[in-house]
């Protein structure tokens, strides 16, 4: 009798590991549309450009600058001598650290040009400018 039981058991599918994949690829989308939603949510208008090329995000920082003069890295927002400390330390970490600047459409000039100052101060010689396409033309 015992061996008819242990045959009837194997014929079954084991659902486990597929469950496991399942859950798996559940927490990796969920994680993956919180990042790309923290992007989206930013207040702020890139400018329009003519010129330029895409390139796919990577590990270059991202500050972002508002037309009030705010700045942030990663999602938090910085003083300029925290900005300056964080490009520090990303360029001891990384000697060839690229940064991407986003900067508000309505931003002042100066800000961009400290977060630019703070960028050579650090050394750092990869600087982006974020732009969308120009329409038209």
């Amino acid at each position: 009798m015992r061996l008819e039981d242990e045959a009837d058991e194997a014929l079954g599918i084991n659902l486990m590991p597929l469950v496991d994949v399942v859950f798996l690829l559940l927490i990796f989308f969920l994680a993956a549309t919180t990042f790309a939603r923290e992007e989206v949510e930013l207040d702020l208008r890139l400018p329009e450009a003519r010129s330029g090329t895409s390139s796919a995000p990577g590990d270059e920082l991202i500050v972002n600058v508002f037309a009030d003069g705010r700045m942030t890295v990663g999602g938090r927002e910085v003083t300029f001598e925290a900005l300056r400390q964080k490009l520090l330390a990303a360029a001891q970490r990384k000697p060839d650290q690229a940064v991407m600047v986003r900067g508000d459409d309505a931003a002042r000039f100066g800000t961009g040009l400290q977060v630019l100052d703070a960028c050579r101060l650090a050394k750092i010689k990869k600087v982006d400018f974020a732009a969308l396409p120009q329409k038209g033309d």
